[in-house]
């Protein structure tokens, strides 16, 4: 049996696709998954609960520019090389479900109500599922199609030895922060982080603290404190999910790194103010999240109409304390 699956983007929603895959891969153990990703999100797939055979590059930029002729026509040969017993499009877009349309499939699938309506042309099927969490949500829809009856977890991840293995050395017991995401709306403060750290090592004075991120979040990270060690823009993806890994725990904004952490089963500790947690926020069950206790908490916006940015009051002294009892746990530090 030969599946392809069709997820773009974003970082964190191909992680929440994991649960997922992972349940196709329990059906169907012999059977070979392709996937239609953009390059930057590519190395995510070398962590993927059912090995992806191949990865089809889809150029977002390029079919949006003068180049949009080429590159379709070269993304519908990579496309047609093989033929699918079943093409799923998880992203519900018009592009992708045209994406879907040009695969040489038996079937072609999608979700009923997609992000846009008009992806809903190019499915054979279309299965309508509740406006749940992103990870149970991508799972119906596998649940549906193959008639699966297992329950929804997270999977044990696979570990990359070369990523492991040429990841800077971290000392023994840290905290990964990650202060960094693309919405200003979603970023809280760095002076916020860097009070949560203070407070975590009063109880906890031999815990390091590594910020983490992309290069473009270096300058934020770099203002949390002078004792954090800032690896933002020094590791590579797959590097990033090692030392997350790692971590005692993890503490974040909204932001596709801390999903990773999320499907690493490692201790979660998410802050929430214009998004909301309920329908894209860490899941599992070591996962934890604060929601803005405010009117306009999860307005989804960019950036704060105001400029008040009232979502970011939050107690750093109280978090602190509950980073401190999950470190208590001695069968969370450091993953054992």
């Amino acid at each position: 049996m030969r599946i392809l699956v069709i997820k773009p983007s974003s970082f964190g929603d191909i992680v929440h696709l994991f649960p997922a895959l992972a349940l196709m891969r329990e059906k169907f153990p012999a059977a070979e998954l392709d996937f239609v990703v953009n390059p930057e999100f590519a190395p995510l797939l070398d962590f993927s609960p059912f090995p992806v055979r191949r990865k089809i590059i889809f150029e977002r930029r390029k079919l949006a520019s003068w180049r949009f002729l080429p590159e379709l026509c070269s993304l519908r040969r990579e496309l047609r090389k093989e033929y699918y017993d079943v093409t799923i499009d998880f992203q519900g877009l018009f592009r992708s479900g045209y994406t879907a349309h040009l695969s040489r499939s038996k079937m072609r699938v999608g979700f009923a109500g997609s992000r846009e309506r008009s992806a809903e042309i190019f499915y054979d099927r279309k299965i309508a599922v509740s406006p749940v969490h992103a990870v149970e949500r991508y799972a119906a829809l596998v649940k549906e199609l193959f008639e699966i009856d297992s329950g929804v977890i997270q999977p044990d991840l696979p570990v990359n030895e070369s990523a492991r293995c040429t990841l800077p050395e971290l000392p023994e017991k840290y905290i990964a922060l990650l202060p960094g995401t693309r919405w200003e709306s979603k970023r809280f403060p760095p002076e916020f982080f860097g009070n949560i750290c203070r407070e975590i090592r009063r109880e906890h004075p031999e815990m390091a603290f590594v910020a983490a991120g992309s290069a473009g979040e270096r300058a934020i990270a770099g203002k949390i404190g002078e004792n954090v060690i800032n690896m933002a823009g020094e590791t590579t993806l797959p590097q990033l999910f090692e030392l997350l890994r790692n971590a005692c725990a993890v503490i974040g904004n909204d932001s596709g790194p801390l999903h990773a952490a999320a499907a690493l089963k490692r201790p979660v500790f998410g802050f929430y103010g214009a998004t909301d947690p309920v329908l894209t926020g860490p899941w599992g069950k070591n996962c934890r999240f604060y929601f803005a206790d405010c009117e306009c908490a999860g307005c989804l916006k960019r950036i704060c109409p105001d400029g008040s940015y009232r979502c970011w009051q939050m107690d750093a002294r109280k978090i602190a304390g509950e980073i401190s009892d999950v470190c208590n746990r001695e069968e969370q530090i450091c993953g054992k």
